[in-house]
């Protein structure tokens, strides 16, 4: 923890404040797929989990959706969790997606992923294959 001294009013009373930092987060896995060309789930933990970090990379001109689940999912018939859009890509190099939590969202049952290039939870469309990389960083 950092002290910082904080001055009040005319008197210049003076007392250390303890400020407190954000975690610092250790024994983080990650998993990288390159997405084929299904909607196969992919299981990055079958057990209780945490996911602190996701990384989307997208050459084509076709946006993608991760989709998580905290059970093991029938692709477009589970509710995902959560949803993140892989931008279309704009131009040569591709496109980014990048999502930080530096507290994590906690998945109680495993962390489970599809992707598919539509937005809708009912949709199966699979995405082109070796054309999406998902990165999951994890504990």
């Amino acid at each position: 923890m950092k002290k910082l001294l904080i001055c009040i009013g005319a008197l210049l009373i003076c007392a250390p404040i303890l400020i407190a930092q954000a975690p610092v987060q250790t024994n983080i896995g990650v998993t990288s797929t390159i997405v084929a060309n299904n909607t196969t789930p992919v299981t990055i933990k079958s057990t209780r989990g945490t996911v602190y970090n996701i990384e989307g990379f997208n050459k084509s001109t076709t946006p993608a959706y991760i989709k998580l689940y905290n059970i093991l999912p029938t692709c477009g018939t589970t509710i995902p969790v959560a949803r993140y859009q892989i931008p279309a890509a704009n131009g040569l190099s591709g496109n980014i997606l990048t999502i930080n939590n530096v507290n994590g969202d906690a998945y109680f049952d495993g962390i489970y992923l599809c992707v598919t290039t539509g937005i809708a939870d009912n949709d199966t469309t699979a995405p082109a294959a070796s054309t999406y990389i998902v990165n999951i960083h994890f504990k």
